[in-house]
Parts: structure tokens; C-alpha cells; sequence
């Protein structure tokens, strides 16, 4: 279970860091770069946001926009365009935050489409997810069975074989859309949502596009 705050720490000379012309400095570890950021006080812009986030590794993209968020420095506006980005870039984003604090995230950005606050929805979707039984209720979904069968067959990013698993999910369940990496997903909020096995659970009995 990921801890829900990031504990910063007692650096130095922070502001002695290089910076770029956005007054974002070169520090690539995320503590620290909080640690600098938290200090300093002042609510990043936009640009300024988008170029601390590129500063860490994926994993720690989550991490990061989550303690800016906690201390006020981005407001629920700028979240908006970066939240989907943050879970997309991390390998393991239901590991980065809890899922309280994703959902804290996901509310205050409202609904986003590839970083855009739009409309939810207003029909139920039929989502798929390919895992092995014990993750099927993360957050990342798709709507193409064929991204679905992909992971449910494991073999990449230590992922072991799985299956295929599908939901009828709710407009409000949905917390954000990514496209991105042509995986046409869909973070949802799974608490109590019915999640089944397609033919029984078996990858190769799925033969759908």
C-alpha cells in the first residue's frame, strides 16, 4: 500500500540548483524536487507544472502532482490537465497512491479526456481488463478487447498470464480517458462494481476483435 503523503526533507541549498528558464530546477529526485518546490510557496503555472512532472520517472509522476495538490501549490484547474498523464506515465499507478488519494485527485480535476475537463459520459460502458484474478479490480481499463487480451496474456513489464475480465461501468464510476498510447483506456473507480470473467476466465478461449 502505498503512503499517502510524501515525507519531505531538510535539503540544504535547493535553491542553489540549476533552473531552466521557468524557474523549475534541475533536480530529478522527487522528494527533493517537492522539498524545493513546497519552500519556495508559489503556485506553479501551467508550463511550469508540465516541466516539474517531465523532471522525475513516470512512477513518480503521481507522487509528485499529488504533493503539489496537498500543499496548494496547483490549483483543482491545472490537476485537470495533468491527472490522466500522471496515471498514464506510471507503470504501476494503483501502487504510486492509494486509491483515496487517486480518487481525492480524480474529483478535483473532474472528468478528463487526454487532459481535457469534459462531459462524463452518459450511458454505462462496456469495459474490459486483462490481469491475473487478484489485480482485476485496478483502475485501468479499455473499451478494445483486443488491448485487454494483450495484457491478459502477460509477458511484458514482469506481468504474469491472466485473463480477460469485463464491467457494465456506470458514467460516474469513470474518472478519466487516455489515448495516448492507443490503449483507449479508462481509469475507473472499481469499489463494489461487478467484475466477470469473458469464457471463463481462459486468455485463449477469447477469440472476439
Amino acid at each position: 500500500m502505498p503512503d499517502d503523503e510524501l515525507q519531505v526533507r531538510d535539503f540544504a541549498e535547493p535553491s542553489h540548483e540549476p533552473s531552466d528558464d521557468l524557474g523549475v530546477p534541475v533536480i530529478f529526485d522527487v522528494v527533493a524536487l517537492a522539498t524545493h518546490l513546497i519552500k519556495r510557496g508559489v503556485a506553479l503555472t501551467i508550463d511550469q507544472l508540465a516541466v516539474a512532472l517531465y523532471r522525475v520517472p513516470g512512477d513518480d509522476m503521481p507522487v509528485l502532482l499529488d504533493t503539489l495538490h496537498r500543499h496548494r501549490l496547483i490549483t483543482d484547474h491545472t490537476l485537470s490537465g495533468f491527472v490522466g498523464l500522471a496515471w498514464s506515465h506510471a507503470e504501476r499507478p494503483d501502487l504510486a497512491l492509494s486509491r483515496g488519494r487517486w480518487r481525492t485527485l480524480f474529483t478535483a480535476a473532474g472528468y478528463t479526456e487526454d487532459g481535457r475537463r469534459v462531459p462524463r459520459p452518459t450511458q454505462p460502458l462496456r469495459l474490459y481488463r486483462g490481469s491475473v484474478a487478484d489485480r482485476r479490480d485496478d483502475w485501468s481499463w479499455t473499451e478494445s478487447r483486443h488491448v485487454a487480451r494483450t495484457y491478459a496474456a502477460g509477458g511484458f513489464g514482469n506481468r504474469l498470464p491472466g485473463a480477460i475480465w469485463t464491467a457494465l461501468v456506470e458514467p460516474e464510476r469513470l474518472q478519466a480517458r487516455n489515448t495516448d498510447r492507443d490503449e483507449a483506456e479508462y481509469v475507473i473507480d472499481t469499489a463494489g462494481l461487478t467484475i466477470s470473467p469473458i469464457s471463463g476466465g481462459h486468455v485463449l478461449a477469447d477469440t472476439a476483435p
